[in-house]
């Protein structure tokens, strides 16, 4: 008889192996698989709503994937196309400005003419470059955007319809005491939740409010400046005055000054507190997660896993600190 000791290192040693093999085969997919996992979880009280009234969980989950793919797939492209043309118009439009006027209104040692110009311009044509590279990986080859939306809409599906039970299978399975895991659960949905609703959804609808009025407002160029607001609301510290009110200040030194004093006080009143009154609605005070977190979180996330670094950067941060609470209190009573 086999040692079993022998027989337990080989079976770890084995399922080492075939884990990082099973990454290795993942890595490609890993990003639709996420996106798969988080828009089921946005839309589960949808899913489950319907799925009440339905009483099927399969034609509920098929309703919900196409009523997704509808709403997200299809407006992303349309809105991914019209930004890189914008983004030249907005680059042109800045070309046209009278910038003799901007030294009226500054100090003789701020930057002159040319360099005002010139720093603008070429933040503009960074934009536009940056919206152009990422286009593919947007969009991609149409085989790697059919694969990629295959998996998510796949995942999504079957999260629907399994999504609580992969759950209740996780805290049966998970070798920590119940009150953890019910925590590290806990605290993953509440950052998921902060995230998607407090800022993900809070900038999509800010942005998007700035700008439908920069487009009844007849401001140029108004998908461009709402993508970058929907971008930079995202962003705790930052927000969307650095958009409209440079906007409104162009649009007055190019005479247009109803436009300008119109956008200026939309701008204070509505467009600037869209995230204060959503975010409490839409997330309450149970999920809320410090700011830094959010921002160290966002960049970092973004920097390693591209667009689904947003959920998964701040989710990242807050579970380490959950766990090394839980490592805490294990220490405190060996003490």
């Amino acid at each position: 008889m086999r040692d079993s000791r022998f027989t337990k290192y080989f079976l770890i040693a084995l399922l080492l192996i075939f884990v990082y093999l099973a990454v290795v085969t993942l890595m490609p997919v890993f990003k639709s698989m996420v996106l798969g996992f988080v828009l089921a979880f946005a839309f589960y009280p949808i899913y489950e709503w319907l799925k009440n009234r339905l009483k099927y969980k399969s034609v509920a989950a098929w309703i919900m994937v196409i009523f997704i793919l509808i709403i997200l797939i299809l407006p992303g492209i349309y809105v991914v196309n019209s930004l890189i043309h914008e983004t030249q118009s907005a680059y042109t439009l800045f070309q046209s400005v009278d910038f003799d006027k901007v030294n009226e209104f500054l100090p003789g040692t701020i930057a002159s003419d040319g360099d005002v110009k010139g720093y603008i311009s070429e933040g503009l044509l960074k934009v536009r470059d940056f919206i152009v590279g990422y286009a593919p990986d947007i969009i991609g080859s149409v085989a790697e955007t059919f694969l990629g939306l295959f998996i998510m809409f796949f995942v999504m599906f079957y999260s629907f319809i399994d999504g609580k039970k992969w759950i209740e299978g996780i805290k049966e399975r998970m070798p920590l005491k119940k009150e953890y895991t019910n925590k590290l659960i806990k605290n993953t949905e509440s950052i998921t939740k902060a995230v998607l609703y407090g800022y993900i959804l809070t900038a999509i609808i800010q942005g998007s409010i700035g700008g439908l009025i920069f487009w009844i407002l007849g401001v140029s160029n108004p998908v461009f400046w709402g993508f970058i607001m929907i971008i930079l609301a995202i962003i705790p510290f930052v927000g969307t005055p650095i958009v409209w009110l440079p906007a409104a200040i162009i649009e007055l030194l190019m005479g247009h000054y109803v436009t300008g004093i119109l956008l200026l006080i939309l701008g204070f009143t509505i467009i600037m507190n869209v995230d204060n009154f959503l975010r409490p609605k839409l997330i309450g005070d149970k999920a809320k997660v410090h700011p830094v977190i959010i921002l160290v979180g966002v960049l970092g996330g973004l920097s390693v896993f591209g667009f689904t670094g947003i959920i998964l950067g701040p989710m990242i941060l807050t579970l380490l600190i959950v766990l090394f609470k839980f490592l805490l209190i294990e220490h405190n009573h060996l003490d």
